[in-house]
């Protein structure tokens, strides 16, 4: 089912009624009428048609000039008397509401909002829409006449619509947009607005999980390759193979150093090249060290513990001599053993920290009543990570 949304607002009326307006719809056809709602309602003949108001909007108009209503007289009557006070009542709204429904040939609902100036109302209003939306599978929403706060809150019920119906189809954010040098006004689609969301909820996903699949979705269509490489350094990056992770995203970024991304994501292109800053490194240490923070910042602790843990390894490895064979297991494994015999000074954080990654990576108790105090609170367990790193990876200038 579709459903096209309209707000409604209140605007100067005089003798002829309201103020028409030549509208260009996106097909480059034109209508003239005071309300887009009716223009859009032919254009896309909607299953349903809702149309949001306050006690103040200009429900009469719904009645009058731009459709050839005929019938319920003194309702209408009475309805212009309650605008002019603003004080319709849903009663009356629901008493008309069939009439329009028999004239345009769809389902209609008329609600009365609350002007959502409030937090409370404006969650009031998220409400109704999705109530009055309620089974739709595609969702237009027609913010040209609301009043001027409500376009903001029309852009975040659509989210919360998304959010809570992932099936549902949003098709448009139409608004009309008037142009004085033609008299008339363009009907534009906002949606993009939605794609930049899109961007920003993609970029978040991976600073939460280090997961690039939700970039790759929005990019797959023109950048199939990167879309893949993307996914697949995502993996490698889950099973801590850091190394396979560093060519695929260095070939992504080449790639898209070549073909740039267009649209909203030519505005996100360099925050995700900033999130690939790590494979720069010229040494595995710099490179492990890197994401050892990056993961700690965003409160990754498991992944940064190992991470860390690493980067240490490697940097014992190219201290004992193992120049070019740090990632080897057998070279990794003599430098730890001769760390772990000779105890020098940082033993104590190279413990915690060790005890922090086995306690993280098994789910046991950490075997040190300092790493269990740290595991009962974040703030504990940040300020336990950071003193190790610290201590234990110190920056290093090629």
């Amino acid at each position: 089912m579709h459903v096209l949304v309209s707000f409604l607002g209140r605007t100067p009326r005089n003798e002829n009624g309201y103020r028409q307006t030549t509208y260009r719809l996106p097909d480059g056809t034109t209508e003239q009428a005071a309300y887009l709602g009716y223009c859009l309602q032919r254009w896309q003949r909607p299953d349903r048609l809702v149309i949001l108001g306050t006690t103040g909007s200009m429900w009469d108009h719904l009645f009058e000039r731009d459709m050839a209503l005929k019938g319920h007289d003194d309702e209408r009557v009475a309805l212009m008397d309650a605008v002019k006070s603003e004080a319709v009542e849903q009663a009356q709204l629901d008493a008309l509401g069939p009439l329009l429904a028999a004239s345009l040939d769809c389902e209609v609902a008329l609600r009365i909002i609350p002007k959502a100036l409030m937090e409370g109302e404006q969650v009031v209003l998220l409400q109704t829409l999705a109530q009055a939306t309620d089974g739709a599978a595609r969702l237009s929403i027609d913010v040209t006449h609301a009043y001027r706060h409500l376009p903001m809150i029309a852009l975040t019920a659509a989210l919360y619509l998304r959010a809570a119906r992932p099936e549902l189809a949003i098709e448009g954010l139409w608004y009309g947009a008037y142009r004085p040098e033609t008299d008339t006004a363009e009907v534009c689609n906002l949606s993009g607005l939605l794609n930049i969301t899109d961007w920003i909820e993609a970029l978040q996903r991976h600073d939460w999980l280090g997961d690039y699949g939700a970039v790759a979705e929005l990019i797959k269509a023109d950048h199939a390759a990167v879309a893949d490489d993307l996914r697949q350094a995502a993996f490698c990056e889950s099973i801590h193979q850091g190394q396979q992770a560093r060519g695929l995203l260095k070939k992504a970024r080449n790639s898209l150093h070549e073909h740039p991304l267009s649209g909203p994501g030519a505005l996100f292109q360099p925050l995700l090249e900033e999130r690939m800053q790590w494979v720069d490194g010229n040494y595995l240490y710099e490179r492990q060290r890197t994401q050892a923070l990056n993961t700690l910042r965003q409160n990754d602790y498991l992944r940064a513990s190992l991470y860390g843990f690493e980067a240490f390894i490697t940097k014992l490895t190219q201290e004992r001599g193992f120049v070019g064979r740090q990632n080897e297991q057998a070279e990794r494994e003599t430098a730890k053993e001769w760390f772990e015999t000779e105890r020098p000074a940082i033993y104590t954080q190279y413990q915690l920290l060790r005890k922090t990654r086995n306690a993280l990576a098994h789910g046991d108790k950490a075997r040190s009543d300092r790493v269990q105090q740290a595991l009962a609170s974040p703030q504990r367990l940040r300020a336990l990570l950071e003193e190790c790193f610290d201590v234990l990876l110190p920056e290093r200038t090629p």
